[in-house]
């Protein structure tokens, strides 16, 4: 198995390694996310579930607020009283039909009030009284029922009831009945008030957040429910979740036949009521579930494409190489024109100069010695010199044969020795040169975005670091705003060049080199300034005056620094004489080369047809 990955082509290797690294890269990293993505979701559920109960709770306080500042306004109310007390200290079946009347109207203002309510009912031992808008159960007793046995053992001046089925109506509807004892002055019995609650009106209130929650209910402090939309047994409730006394806001998760749940629950204190809302986790990972089908399916499909890249860039890279074997071969097989060209000044650059190099020679000794066998024979006395001439000859020619079979079998060598000891250098070098010329060979566009552009000069910086080692180092900001700005593209490799082989070269220590992006206003239009600094040796004043001139003049036939000039007539060409490039320097300390083109982020009609 070994030997068979070592015969594997060099491409294939380089495919191979890169796509393994991008499988356990894509792994961890969407098993770390997912994680993540689990403990942030749990969390940010469980805070929107306090607030959605909050919410819960002020809407069902709020209204039972308003029923009880009704109630209190009816009862002190002088007229209201008055009338009660009247009739109380001295009935009169005479004033018994105004009586019920006057107070149907307060009992009626009272019910209209709120939409909760469901009917208001008033016992005193000398009568009962109601608002006459429903018929009244006659066989209900009020000193023989839940509420006034629930008085009887608590002395207080308020109760709440359980949702039962309207005992006072007859109605058969769902009720919560909140009583409240009273006095009216002159009269030393107890009255008592009954206000009876819509369940359904409660219940809808509860639904409006159902959508959140898979369960909502409205449990009183024994234990019974008030209102809801579920049905979860409340015991299992009280056994798994125990809130304290002091807690307003309670959540927490437990687990029931197998299933997890997400409990909040909030507490309200004026009614003893507590709202219960249960969401399971089931449900609550459903989005998540979602997100970690489509992280795996943009993980594979990067996947796919990063071998895809990868294979391109392989078999690109190795190309020449294989072109250049085959030109080997060529001339291995006697054909003396075969020429490799090669126009990059890479390693394979050079493997192509010598052996054009080589050939050439050859022939060129071969034709020597063609001529040096003519001359033999027309100079028939010189024949001793012409045969000593023709061995040497001859023994160049095997000299020079010999050397492309040694510059083929020198290059396999590279190659399989750069396999075996796992080729990260060479794949690196690899990945940057398909970076770097990447943005060269794009379909001829004229324009990239800054972002392209600064990946291409990162490319050349990283080439170069490999060169120089720790002798370079470099930054690269782009504010947000800037990177999808439309350039022409190879502005700022030139520039970067430059820094080097005339700034940081020559400097003793580590240079830096820093490209800066910014956005600016200039005469009411937006433009974009590209710097591109380096800590090299700088330039007199003089010079940068003269580099300056010949800029603004457009000079683009100058031999030093070419490129600058090159990048300068283009920007002029293409933005106008308004905008270009200028440099600034302080000698021996710094050198800046300042980029000056229109903030656009589209590209020119005629270059998008």
């Amino acid at each position: 198995m070994r030997r068979g990955i070592k015969n594997l082509k060099f491409r294939i290797k380089i495919t191979l390694i890169f796509g393994i690294m991008f499988m356990i890269i894509s792994f961890l990293g969407g098993t770390w996310y997912y994680q993540y993505m689990a403990g942030n979701l749990q969390e940010s559920l469980k805070n929107s579930g306090e607030e959605v109960v909050w919410q819960l709770y002020d809407t069902v306080d709020s209204r039972i607020e308003a029923v009880n500042n009704r109630v209190h306004a009816m009862l002190i109310n002088n007229s209201f009283a008055v009338t009660l007390a009247n009739y109380l200290v001295q009935p009169d079946e005479g004033r018994v039909a105004v009586t019920m009347g006057m107070i149907a109207d307060f009992l009626k203002n009272l019910e209209l009030g709120e939409q909760v309510i469901h009917s208001v009912y008033i016992y005193t031992e000398e009568g009962c009284f109601d608002d006459f808008s429903l018929l009244r159960n006659w066989e209900f007793d009020f000193q023989s029922s839940v509420f006034y046995q629930k008085f009887q053992k608590e002395y207080t001046t308020k109760h709440w009831f359980y949702a039962m089925e309207d005992s006072i109506f007859q109605t058969n509807d769902m009720v919560v009945p909140c009583v409240w004892r009273f006095r009216v002055v002159g009269y030393t019995k107890d009255c008592y008030l009954v206000v009876q609650y819509r369940k359904s009106e409660l219940d809808s209130i509860l639904e409006g957040k159902e959508h959140f929650f898979d369960e909502v209910m409205m449990v009183d402090e024994d234990g019974h429910k008030i209102a809801g939309t579920g049905d979860f047994d409340l015991r299992i409730l009280s056994e798994k979740m125990q809130m304290s006394e002091e807690e307003e806001v309670f959540s927490d998760t437990f687990e029931n036949d197998g299933k997890r749940y997400l409990a909040v629950a909030c507490r309200m204190p004026e009614s003893e009521w507590t709202i219960w809302c249960l969401k399971s986790q089931e449900s609550m990972f459903d989005d998540l579930r979602n997100i970690r089908r489509m992280t795996i399916g943009i993980a594979g499909g990067l996947c796919l494409l990063c071998l895809a890249v990868t294979w391109f860039l392989a078999r690109h890279l190795t190309d020449a190489l294989s072109r250049l074997a085959q030109r080997m071969n060529c001339v291995t097989n006697g054909d003396l024109e075969a020429r490799f060209f090669y126009p990059y000044r890479d390693e394979v650059g050079s493997l192509a100069k010598s052996f054009n190099y080589m050939i050439g020679e050859m022939k060129r000794l071969i034709e020597s010695q063609e001529r040096t066998i003519e001359e033999l024979r027309e100079e028939r006395d010189r024949v001793a010199e012409i045969q000593k001439q023709k061995r040497k000859a001859e023994l160049k020619a095997l000299q020079a044969q010999i050397n492309p079979h040694f510059l083929y079998n020198t290059l396999n060598a590279i190659t399989w020795q750069a396999a075996d000891q796992g080729a990260g250098e060479i794949a690196r070098l690899s990945n940057l040169l398909g970076r770097f010329f990447r943005l060269s060979l794009r379909k001829g566009a004229e324009t990239v975005t800054l972002r392209e552009e600064a990946e291409h000069a990162k490319s050349y910086l990283d080439i170069q670091t490999l060169r120089y080692r720790s002798k370079i180092r470099y930054e690269i900001d782009l504010p947000e705003e800037t990177r999808e700005v439309v350039v022409i593209k190879l502005i700022l490799q030139p520039l970067v060049e430059n820094s080097i082989y005339h700034g940081i070269k020559e400097k003793q220590g580590e240079g830096l080199i820093r490209i800066r992006a910014e956005k600016k206003s200039s005469e009411g239009q937006e433009i974009l300034k590209l710097s591109v600094w380096d800590n090299g040796i700088g330039m007199e004043e003089e010079k940068t005056a003269m580099i300056n001139a010949g800029l603004r003049a457009g000079i683009t036939d100058r031999k030093e620094g070419y490129g600058i000039y090159n990048v300068n007539e283009r920007i002029l060409l293409y933005y106008g004489k308004e905008y270009g490039l200028q440099y600034e320097s302080e000698p021996g300390m710094w050198t800046k080369a300042v980029i000056t083109i229109p903030f656009c982020k589209k590209i020119k009609e005629e270059e998008e047809g």
